[in-house]
């Protein structure tokens, strides 16, 4: 008796340290803790086990927990550290509704990264690295904890959250040097998000009379991301505590170094394929641009209209207004451009043509969708293609990271003075 309770009591321990592999998300696969756990079973169940089994459970326990205990360890020293971008660091989705994300609350981070196209491809070579301060607030955006009312709103993905950027030349911040007090409610995710995002925070914020909405949009995956089908705040999919608590901890477990580390392996095993495309300027700097961005606007504004996402971007427009409208605020949408739509020389190998300034078909195509729900969009590719040339013929100075997709503080600046002329100004008159 005695010894089958040394035999339980031993195969109890082995089970739970290899359960310590998964809980700590070293292992993402079930079907790895069947394998670790066969050899448990089989020396609790087995009527004649050979000696050696015991001594084996006992270095899969000594195993199995200071490999836990050491990836527990490296959480704090090398987490950071297994990302390109502070961005990526401390992502979580929102417990209470997890359709959308948010950064941890209260990060203050500094920092050296590089850009999404660069990690992609892989290439050391290719990435211009950058000192980057990041920061947010309470509710896990990229602000600095503000009091009072604001005067602008700034909603938008990864473009509006300046990712790749540092803090104080992200144009939310510009603007607010510029004597408005502006809260950033961007994070990456599409326009469905963007409207979720709207819906639960907005009321919190304290708004000043005739506040602005700033809502960027993205030419180059905006129809790409996911939609939902919940437009009303009050039936969004809200989880009861123990959800909420399930996903916090799916937060923790993905968060293991181990596993980035072994994610990070497996990525560059598959290869890049061809969705990083290198192009080079005269003086021999790289510029990466993403293949699926630019494809499209390629696209006709019948073609984009076709596009089975549409009708849930002109959806959510709709839904956003509907509550900008509730609280009284002005809305002003800012369509960006690709990177390859301004440096279309750049990507086409070519020189300049005036037709490069054209609007796109996408652009088009929202355009047309603001006016059917009735709010003011600009277009802020001509504005783009102006100061791009001005920037480069002056002092060689490119307004998107050369290893990026996103905008660097030089394109964050024209896009603060392109809200600050054309929306902030203009759209009062229209």
């Amino acid at each position: 008796m005695a010894r089958a309770r040394e035999r339980g009591l031993l195969a109890l321990v082995a089970a739970l340290a290899t359960a310590t592999l998964y809980a700590e998300g070293i292992l993402k696969s079930g079907w790895i803790e069947v394998v670790l756990l066969a050899p448990v079973v089989w020396f609790f169940l087995a009527s004649r086990i050979s000696s050696l089994l015991p001594n084996l459970l006992v270095s899969l326990i000594a195993l199995c927990l200071a490999v836990s205990t050491l990836d527990l360890c490296l959480r704090p020293i090398i987490g950071t550290r297994l990302h390109y971008t502070p961005s990526n660091m401390f992502t979580r989705k929102l417990p209470e509704l997890p359709i959308v994300g948010r950064w941890d609350p209260h990060v203050t981070y500094r920092g050296e990264a590089y850009g999404d196209l660069a990690a992609i491809a892989g290439d050391p070579v290719l990435r211009e690295l950058r000192s980057i301060a990041f920061e947010t607030d309470g509710a896990g955006f990229r602000n600095r904890d503000l009091e009072g009312p604001m005067d602008i709103v700034v909603l938008g993905d990864s473009f509006g959250a300046g990712v790749g950027t540092t803090q104080d030349q992200v144009f939310a911040s510009l603007l607010e040097k510029s004597g408005h007090r502006v809260y950033n409610l961007s994070y990456p995710g599409g326009p469905y998000d963007q409207f979720v995002n709207f819906a639960i925070e907005g009321p919190r914020l304290s708004l000043a009379p005739g506040a602005w909405l700033i809502w960027t949009l993205y030419e180059g995956n905006d129809l790409d991301d996911g939609y939902g089908t919940v437009w009303d705040p009050g039936a969004l999919p809200r989880n009861n505590w123990l959800a909420a608590r399930m996903v916090q901890f799916r937060t923790f477990r993905n968060r293991s170094p181990f596993n980035q580390v072994m994610q990070g392996l497996r990525a560059r095993l598959r290869g890049v394929g061809d969705g990083v495309i290198e192009r080079r300027l005269s003086d021999g700097r790289p510029v990466l641009f993403a293949r699926a961005h630019e494809a499209w606007t390629q696209m006709s504004p019948e073609e984009v209209e076709r596009h089975q996402n549409f009708p849930g971007l002109e959806r959510s427009l709709e839904a956003v207004r509907g509550l900008a409208a509730a609280r009284r605020m002005r809305v002003g949408i800012v369509i960006l451009p690709t990177k390859g739509e301004v440096y279309r020389w750049v990507f086409e190998r070519r020189l300049p043509r005036a037709e490069d300034a054209r609007p796109s078909g996408f652009a088009l195509a929202v355009l047309g969708a603001c006016k059917r729900v009735r709010l003011q969009c600009f277009d802020s590719k001509p504005y783009f293609m102006t100061e791009s040339r001005r920037s480069f013929d002056a002092h060689g100075v490119l307004l998107w990271w050369q290893d990026d997709s996103h905008l660097n503080g030089y394109g964050h600046a024209v896009v603060a003075d392109f809200v600050m002329r054309k929306v902030l100004v203009d759209g009062v008159s229209q």
